[in-house]
């Protein structure tokens, strides 16, 4: 039996996309959430990643010839879930894929006078330090947060432009919001790169600081399961209703840097008035 579900979800401005739940992702989104750091919260990311892959082989998005399929890390989210480990661990550990690429992408807010007009959240942009595509394929998995979009709009771009075009993008998202997985489906057809995106735990709302995911905010889409309507009364409890408590706060810190992740949920924690309990 699947220790996991992986429901498709109708979201406008999303050609295909789905919801994954199971323990996994509740300990990284909820209990523990925020407290669950380190390689502790590495080894977690790695057993939600796997499921998500699971579950795109179960779907068919995944092809007959493994050699048709690479990862594209993305620096840090990719590596703290593992991604290449999670795909060869799906695949099988005898079974060989075409290889993984890494992309460095750093955003930034843009002052007022730069940002578009009409947006209800704080605007970003993003620069690109690093790329290395020396393994394409026809099909890669790519895992990162995803806030307003900014830094993998800006990381696909430049992937686009050093290696062939991809045929398809499967996106799983730890957190993320459909506003800037709008973005990516954008870039993809314009690209004419088929887009598959994945939520983990929900589609979280995208907070008016262009940053936080939070659960208790009334444009949080559910999957509508049993556990998503159990997550969703425990959140309420957890976040104090809070339309503004982000469900995953720094997610590089949260698993390589634990100080800095622990800081920022301290000013979150003091700027809000309330303290996420511990489990």
């Amino acid at each position: 039996m699947k220790d996991y579900t992986l429901t498709p979800v109708d979201i406008e401005g999303l050609e295909k996309s789905y919801i994954l739940e199971s323990d996994n992702t509740d300990k990284l989104l909820l209990s523990p959430g925020r407290h669950l750091l380190g390689y502790e919260r590495q080894k977690v990311a790695f057993a939600a990643t796997v499921q998500w892959l699971e579950g795109m082989k179960h779907f068919g998005h995944l092809p007959q010839d493994n050699m048709e399929l690479c990862t594209l890390t993305i620096l840090a989210e990719g590596a703290g879930h593992n991604l290449p480990g999670a795909l060869q661990t799906v695949l099988g550990e005898k079974e060989n894929y075409r290889g993984d690429n890494w992309l460095g992408v750093s955003r930034f807010a843009l002052p007022e006078s730069e940002a578009k007009p009409g947006l209800h959240y704080r605007d970003y942009d993003a620069q690109v330090k690093y790329v290395r595509i020396n393994s394409p394929a026809p099909i890669w998995v790519v895992l990162d947060t995803v806030a307003t979009g900014a830094t993998l709009v800006r990381g696909l771009e430049a992937a686009f432009a050093n290696a062939p075009r991809p045929k398809r993008i499967l996106m799983g998202s730890p957190a993320g919001s459909p506003v800037g997985m709008r973005k990516l489906q954008a870039l993809c057809n314009n690209a004419g790169v088929e887009f598959i995106s994945t939520f983990f735990g929900a589609a979280f709302a995208l907070h008016e600081d262009g940053s936080g995911l939070p659960w208790c905010h009334p444009e949080t889409i559910l999957s509508g399961s049993l556990r998503s309507q159990g997550n969703i009364r425990r959140a309420e409890k957890r976040f104090n209703l809070s339309p503004a408590f982000c469900s995953v706060g720094d997610c590089s810190a949260n698993f390589f840097d634990v100080s800095a992740a622990l800081d920022h949920l301290k000013q979150e924690e003091e700027r809000l008035g309330w303290s996420l309990p511990r489990d």
